[in-house]
């Protein structure tokens, strides 16, 4: 059996709501609220809790399938959370369309650690073909207030990061894109889009101004020799806890359920045999059961072709977020 590292880090979705309606997405499409998932908000009771019973855990993310800042307890939980030393960031992302000024204090005067703002378009134009019924103006405007609260606080916290999926209806304003980083002291964090929604046009142009040196996850794929994202050391490092309590253990699980923190702690879930099968799975290469939800993800395809490792794992640990990357801001 692999013995793998402590958990000192988790994953809790304290939304599956969210206003927009982005044209690839599982919760916009409705899958996400039929299945397992559904639809709810992390309240600042299971926090409290949570808390309690997790004194390991030091740092959560608090993004997955909705928008955080819908969940009407969450300058509640900012707060709690700093005072019990516990270090929040929002590394899947946020629309920040809609985020009440005391939230936006909050972010500030409790010290988040960071925020990954999705924002697919330097124009309301461009914008909206993805992130439709979302507006930009209401975004920039909650980002310079954010900012306001930085100056009066003398604090550099939250670090801000603008996600830019690269699309082929948008690949003409990264260079604007970049120059709004400036203009809002943002990292420039490009992602490689993950469907087949409106691909990239000019590639060369896209390898260039993105500095990614690649134009889509092929691209990378044949260039580094690896994929661009391998999402199952999730489970292993920050495992995702859905808005009920249930454990989803990775990011993208949205077929069955891996147990549940209510009235038992992540270490707890780590010695049962759920966890010691995910283990021989993922990184043994035993055949997955039907019980679990890597047999219905196509991420498995490519565990069954290379398992993950000890040494992937502490790659992936070591990952730092865009926004903490100190030559990155303003970048």
């Amino acid at each position: 059996m692999i013995i793998l590292p402590k958990i000192t880090e988790a994953s809790i979705d304290l939304s599956t709501i969210c206003q927009l309606r982005c044209v690839e997405c599982s919760t916009s499409k409705g899958i996400t609220h039929k299945g397992i998932v559904g639809k709810g908000q992390f309240k600042i009771e299971q926090f409290v809790d949570f808390v309690n019973n997790n004194p390991q855990i030091k740092r959560i993310e608090m993004s997955n399938w909705g928008e955080i800042f819908l969940n009407k307890d969450i300058a509640q939980i900012i707060k709690y959370a700093y005072e019990h030393n516990i270090v929040l960031y929002c590394g899947n992302g946020t629309n920040f369309n809609d985020v009440d000024d005391l939230v936006l204090e909050y972010l500030v005067k409790y010290k988040v650690e960071y925020l990954n703002l999705s924002i697919d378009g330097a124009t309301q134009e461009t914008y909206e073909k993805y992130r439709v019924r979302g507006n930009l103006e209401k975004v920039f405007h909650n980002i310079e207030r954010l900012n306001f609260y930085k100056n009066k606080y003398h604090s550099e916290y939250p670090r801000l990061s603008w996600q830019f999926v690269i699309l082929g209806h948008n690949e003409h304003e990264l260079p604007l894109v970049k120059k709004l980083c400036e203009k809002y002291n943002m990292a420039f964090n490009p992602k490689l889009n993950y469907s087949t929604f409106s691909p990239v046009i000019d590639k060369e142009f896209v390898r260039k101004e993105s500095g990614l040196g690649v134009a889509d996850r092929q691209e990378y794929k044949e260039l580094h020799k690896k994929e661009y994202k391998i999402p199952c050391y999730h489970c292993f490092s920050s495992p995702q806890i859905n808005w009920n309590g249930d454990i989803l253990g990775c990011s993208v699980n949205k077929w069955k359920t891996l147990g549940s923190i209510t009235n038992k702690s992540i270490e707890e879930w780590t010695n049962s045999e759920t966890f010691r099968t995910l283990v021989r799975v993922l990184f043994e290469g035993t055949e997955c059961p039907p019980e679990l939800p890597c047999l219905y993800c196509p991420n498995y395809q490519k565990i069954l072709k290379n398992t993950l490792t000890l040494e992937g794992l502490e790659q992936y640990n070591r990952y730092v977020p865009t926004a903490l990357k100190k030559n990155e801001l303003s970048k």
